[in-house]
């Protein structure tokens, strides 16, 4: 009897070694086929790789004196080239599409390793209702990109379920697991894989993270909608989660701990694409508030000698973006304002 006992449990033993063993193959093979690339997705357009890419070449080599945290309202609405020039100093826009302010404390923890910077610019369109580990579709996609495009991997593995859930944080490491359909449905894209194993190598020059999508302005059609339909947005329903309560907590205290300066920025969309900004802007103070740091709201201090049709892209959605026409005289804007305030 005692025997049997002992044949089971060596048995059982056996089958949970092989399982490991397997198991442990298989998670090499999946490794190997991430670092190989073979199921990356197109980066011929990944801007948020780029601005990783050039904030870790500027290490030890430049410093950035103003740091911009936020999305695609961001990295098209400002132009930090021109804010350097005007400021005397260096700044630089680490924002991601589609980002929330919990990603943003993340992308800051890890930049403050590569750069100390005086200022940290936190662009309002972060701080939105987002329910950060029930992301779905496009906004998980976006923040997969983000964290794809980060360069350390302590960092990475320390964020991982705060911004991820659990059976989303393996999708999230593995380029393997979560573009797998390529093999039935982007055979073209898997055979450039195969021929470019490397990540892209971008040009060695001066680039501080803009991204300019949009040259002219809002249109006729567009501006007659505006008469007609009235503002696509709505200020109402632009609510704040807890989420973004939290990851403002850790920013503020990440700043602090470093002796940087913090401020709130809100670029602006066309006067008539928002209605009802007076309650979009009660509840963004609701976090706000809580912080005395300076806020410059471009929409709720909105200037139609300066913020013309020319300024915003040509839609009727609700996300809408700024020119380089509007981007370059919000930049000016900022910075006069960084300057009056003394934050650097």
């Amino acid at each position: 009897m005692k025997n049997r006992v002992n044949i089971r449990s060596k048995t059982f033993f056996v089958f949970c070694i092989e399982c490991m063993a397997v198991l442990c193959t298989v998670i090499a093979i999946i490794c190997v086929i991430d670092k190989r690339r073979i199921f990356a997705y197109d980066e011929s357009n990944n801007h948020t790789g780029k601005r990783w890419d050039y904030l870790y070449r500027y290490e030890g080599r430049m410093c950035i004196d103003v740091l911009v945290l936020g999305n695609s309202h961001a990295y098209t609405g400002l132009l930090p080239e021109e804010m350097s020039r005007r400021l005397g100093k260096t700044c630089f826009i680490l924002a991601s599409q589609g980002n929330y302010l919990t990603d943003a404390y993340y992308m800051l923890k890890e930049a403050l390793e590569v750069s100390l910077p005086e200022l940290v610019v936190i662009e309002t369109y972060l701080i939105r209702e987002y329910d950060q580990k029930n992301l779905k579709a496009g906004d998980l996609i976006c923040q997969i990109q983000s964290f794809d495009a980060r360069r350390s991997r302590w960092q990475k593995f320390y964020s991982t379920f705060e911004l991820f859930s659990f059976e989303n944080a393996p999708y999230a490491w593995s380029s393997t697991l979560r573009n797998h359909s390529y093999i039935f449905d982007n055979v073209d894209q898997l055979r450039y894989n195969f021929a470019h194993p490397h990540p892209p190598k971008y040009p060695n020059e001066l680039y501080l993270g803009r991204y300019i999508r949009f040259l002219t302005g809002i249109e006729q059609d567009i501006l007659e909608r505006y008469d007609n339909e009235g503002a696509p947005v709505d200020g109402r329903e632009m609510t704040v989660s807890t989420d973004a309560f939290k990851a403002m907590e850790k920013i503020s205290y990440l700043c602090k701990e470093k002796g940087i300066k913090v401020m709130f920025l809100t670029l602006p969309m066309y006067k008539d694409h928002v209605g009802n900004y007076a309650e979009w802007k009660r509840n963004l103070s609701g976090l706000i508030g809580r912080y005395d740091y300076p806020w410059l709201d471009l929409q709720y201090d909105y200037n139609d000698e300066i913020f013309g049709p020319e300024c915003f892209e040509n839609t009727y959605r609700k996300n809408q973006h700024m020119t380089a026409t509007g981007a370059l005289r919000a930049s000016a804007l900022v910075s006069e304002y960084i300057e009056s305030m003394l934050l650097i």
